[in-house]
C-alpha cells in the first residue's frame, strides 16, 4: 500500500493506492482541511489513516458515501472513538456490510461491517449536500468559509463514460447542477485532485451527460441494440467492462437510458 501526501494551500491530500490499483491506474484521496477529514481510504491503509489522523491533530471526519475506497475505516475509526459524520443511509448500510464485486474486493479489499456506536460529529463551517446518483447515499462536502467544494465521486472527469450498473445518470445530472450551484472557487475529486474552474467543469460534465443520454435516446427509438449503441457514440467498450463483469462498463450507460424511456413509454 502506498500513502502520499500533497498540500494546495491549507488542504492536505492522502493519496493512497493499492497494488490493485495501481494496476489499473486508479487510487483514491482523502482531504485534511481545519481539523476535519473528509472520507477515510480503503481498509488497506488503516494504520496510515490511523496515523494521519494523530499526526495532523485530525477532529473529525466525515464520509461522503459508503463505497468501501471512502468509508473503507469508518470501522476501525469508530472503534477509535473518533467522532464521525456520515448520513444515516451510509451508517445503515456499513453496518449491513454488503456484498461487493471481486474486482472491487481486489483493489480496494472489503471492510468490516460496522459495529461500534458513531459518536456524532458537527464540523463547524462545513456543509453536506445530497448528491445522489453515483449512490444513493452520496454527499458531497461545502466548505462556504473558503468556496471549497469536496466532490466525492460526483465529478470524475467532463466525458467519464463508464458507470456501475447501480448509477443513475440522471440523478447524476441534476447533482452537478445542485453543486455548481454552489459557485465553487475550488473542487477537489476523490480521484483526480484538484480541479481547476470547478463551476464550469461541473456544468460541462452536466452538459455532456445530458446531451449523450438524448443522442442515447435517439438511437434507442431507432430501434438499435445496447453493443451498436456504445459502439457509435461512446467509442466502444471500456476494459473495465471485461474486469467487472459488466458492473463498471460504458453499457450501464445505454442501460440507463433504456430503462428511462420505457418507464416514460410505459
Amino acid at each position: 500500500m502506498t500513502t502520499r501526501v500533497e498540500q494546495f494551500g491549507d488542504v492536505r491530500r492522502l493519496r493512497m493506492s493499492s497494488v490493485g490499483g495501481r494496476l489499473v491506474g486508479i487510487d483514491v484521496s482523502a482531504y485534511v482541511v481545519r481539523g476535519v477529514m473528509i472520507d477515510t481510504g480503503f481498509h488497506r491503509v488503516r494504520d496510515e489513516v490511523t496515523s494521519a489522523i494523530a499526526s495532523l491533530d485530525v477532529e473529525g471526519v466525515i464520509v461522503t458515501h459508503w463505497h468501501e475506497d471512502h468509508a473503507g475505516n469508518v470501522a476501525a475509526l469508530a472503534r477509535l472513538g473518533m467522532p464521525i459524520c456520515l448520513a444515516p443511509g451510509t451508517e445503515s448500510t456499513l453496518r449491513a456490510q454488503p456484498e461487493i464485486q471481486l474486482y472491487r474486493r481486489s483493489i480496494w479489499g472489503r471492510p468490516p461491517a460496522l459495529e461500534s456506536p458513531i459518536v456524532p460529529f458537527v464540523p463547524s463551517g462545513f456543509e453536506c449536500v445530497h448528491t445522489p446518483g453515483h449512490s444513493d447515499d452520496h454527499h458531497v462536502v461545502w466548505d462556504a468559509e473558503t468556496g471549497t467544494l469536496f466532490s466525492g465521486d460526483l465529478w470524475l472527469a467532463i466525458r467519464s463514460r463508464v458507470l456501475h450498473s447501480s448509477e443513475d445518470p440522471y440523478e447524476i445530472v441534476a447533482s452537478l447542477r445542485r453543486a455548481a450551484a454552489l459557485s465553487p472557487s475550488r473542487m477537489f475529486d476523490a480521484h483526480r485532485g484538484l480541479v481547476e474552474n470547478p463551476v464550469a467543469a461541473l456544468n460541462a460534465k452536466a452538459d455532456w451527460l445530458g446531451e449523450m443520454m438524448e443522442a442515447i435516446a435517439r438511437e434507442i427509438a431507432e430501434g438499435r441494440g445496447d453493443r451498436e449503441i456504445v459502439n457509435r457514440l461512446l467509442e466502444g467498450e471500456y476494459r473495465s467492462a471485461y474486469i467487472s463483469a459488466g458492473d463498471y462498463s460504458r453499457r450501464n450507460l445505454v442501460k440507463a437510458v433504456r430503462r428511462r424511456v420505457s418507464s416514460t413509454s410505459s
